[in-house]
């Protein structure tokens, strides 16, 4: 007696009713180690500006344009390059992005002058950017659904551990290598894992059943994702997606929740890149010694990776908009006490973490929600310009910072301010429940 075919599946439906992977857990790996080349990378201008300011007799604050160069690149390449992966595919933008990425951080290495380094920071931008948002696409497309916000917040926490290691590094790098070792290494490594992405990162299975259902890949990385399975038998359901670009981000049903994440990036990376740039100046301002201020720096990224580890959690059950709310009301509330409490002893220390924890840890949770909110067809596009048109805050708050510093307002008056983008982003969390639903059929 003849056996029926098998019958057809989606393709999330097979992910949905299977257990990770080999295929997947290496894709969550990978990307993850991409992640952390941000954080790394970020942290590093700022923790090698006390030390360039006295080699180049240039005052702290005047390296405000250097440290937006990288800011504004991760912005134009989110926004214009990163989107390049839903046209042709996120493995070759994610294989070249990070091979650049050490081109352009080795680079670095060999400026004599601010406007040298400016013109490599942005490059390094460009390559974090598109890197950063297709790693980000790949991961959510191999994902299921029921833990696919969770456990791409929990990818985020790379940029913590990336900073953090950073922070930590940094004195040893800075006394044998000089500041140029920071980036030599920095180059180093993502070139060294552009080679293993090239060997074994895969293309995203439901960008190519989608766009190109009869591509000969496909078939070879479904028996990679589920053993003894027919390949001919799983299909990708049809998107209604009428152009691969920003327009189609601000269509009537995806218009909202674009403006709204747009709207809270914008102000949780303006507080979070401040902070990122300008604390261990402000720390030395008030009065730590040169090595305690880089890790009271690193403290935010240590409450940031504890965040991140929390509203993972919180996320995977179904508390997301409660989770991040409590989070704002804690930063604001540690934000304020800065004026209260005295620097010296370990207040400071404890509310640094807890900033960290709320702000950065919120900021991979947004990350999450946009790569989960678009479909498979405009996912990098969203996923970039969410991150590309939050740079804007994050590329304002060097410059406000620098500028807050030359007028020699106080450091705890300084941080103080601040309460006021993360009451806002509060807001914004409030209105996050009418606009994005959570369910199985979210691609």
């Amino acid at each position: 007696m003849a056996s029926n075919p098998a019958p057809n599946i989606e393709i999330s439906q097979l992910i949905d009713e299977r257990k990770l992977s080999s295929l997947q857990i290496t894709v969550i790996i990978l990307s993850a180690l991409v992640v952390w080349l941000d954080g790394y990378h970020i942290q590093s201008m700022a923790l090698i500006v006390p030390t360039l300011s006295a080699q180049w007799s240039i005052k702290s604050a005047d390296f405000s344009l250097v440290l937006t160069s990288a800011l504004l690149g991760i912005a134009i390449g989110g926004a214009f390059l990163a989107p390049l992966g839903d046209r042709f595919g996120r493995r070759i933008l994610l294989i070249s992005s990070t091979a650049f990425l050490g081109l352009a951080s080795i680079g670095t290495s060999f400026a004599g002058n601010p406007m040298q380094l400016l013109i490599w920071r942005f490059l390094t931008g460009l390559a974090l950017g598109a890197s950063l948002t297709n790693a980000t696409a790949l991961t959510t497309e191999y994902l299921p659904s029921k833990r696919r916000a969770a456990l791409v917040t929990l990818m985020f926490s790379g940029i913590s551990i990336g900073a953090f290691t950073a922070g930590f590094v940094a004195p040893i790098i800075i006394d044998k290598f000089g500041w140029e070792g920071m980036f030599t290494i920095g180059g180093a490594i993502p070139l060294l894992l552009s080679l293993v992405l090239a060997a074994s990162i895969p293309e995203s299975i439901k960008l190519l059943l989608a766009s190109r259902p009869n591509d000969p890949r496909a078939p070879k990385i479904l028996v990679r994702l589920a053993p003894g399975i027919d390949p001919r038998t799983v299909y990708a359901k049809k998107q209604e997606i009428h152009k691969q670009s920003v327009t189609e981000l601000l269509n009537a049903t995806y218009r909202r929740g674009t403006l709204l994440l747009w709207m809270v990036f914008i102000f949780n990376m303006f507080v979070l890149y401040l902070l990122v740039n300008w604390l261990p100046t402000l720390l030395t301002t008030q009065g730590w010694t040169a090595s305690q201020a880089p890790k009271g720096a690193v403290m935010i990224q240590a409450g940031g990776l504890a965040g991140g580890l929390i509203l993972s959690w919180c996320v995977y059950k179904g508390k997301t908009v409660m989770s991040m709310l409590a989070a704002y009301i804690i930063t604001a509330a540690a934000l304020g006490l800065f004026s209260i409490l005295p620097s010296s002893g370990p207040s400071w220390w404890v509310l640094l973490l807890l900033v960290g924890c709320g702000i950065s840890g919120s900021q991979f949770v947004l990350n999450a929600l946009s790569a989960i909110y678009y479909p498979p067809l405009i996912r990098a596009t969203g996923i970039g310009w969410a991150a590309g048109i939050g740079r804007i805050g994050a590329v304002l708050s060097p410059m406000i910072g620098g500028w807050i510093i030359k007028m020699q307002v106080a450091p705890s008056a300084v941080l103080g301010m601040l309460v006021i983008p993360v009451a806002i982003c509060a807001a914004g969390v409030l209105m996050f429940r009418r606009v994005f639903q959570t369910s199985s059929e979210n691609p």
